[in-house]
């Protein structure tokens, strides 16, 4: 009886264990590598730590974008569990790309920061950090 019980705790630990809730957030433009595309553009890439990647592409982009832009918002999308930050230049015109972070799963909105639902707009990018599996 005792080895059973033991067995079910140590189940449940297991269960446990491998299903955390990790804190992201957007990354900043200086962690964002910028790659020119074949037919004009650029493709923006980051690596989480967790092996996880943000990506996106601007074929209308110069090699200026990147250093120009500042981050300008977030958006959860529920239908491709997907978080999308984008970038914008100065008075948000010209210089502006996005990056994608999927799948986000069980995706939750940290209450401390600036989150209207699914939308987050702020001057610092950690005000629009979120959970997620």
């Amino acid at each position: 009886m005792k080895s059973a019980m033991l067995a079910g705790a140590f189940a449940a630990l297991t269960l446990v264990s491998t299903s955390y809730a990790a804190t992201s957030t957007c990354p900043t433009p200086q962690q964002i590598k910028q790659n020119p595309m074949d037919n004009g553009g650029y493709r923006y890439e980051m690596l989480q730590p967790d092996g996880r990647n943000w990506s996106g592409e601007s074929p209308q982009a110069t090699a200026s974008y990147l250093t120009d832009s500042t981050f300008h918002d977030a958006r959860y999308t529920a239908e491709d569990h997907s978080v999308t930050c984008t970038y914008k230049g100065p008075m948000n015109i010209d210089a502006s790309f996005s990056v994608t972070l999927k799948p986000v799963l069980d995706w939750n909105l940290i209450p401390i920061g600036d989150w209207r639902g699914t939308y987050c707009e702020a001057l610092e990018i950690a005000r629009c950090s979120f959970t997620h599996q």
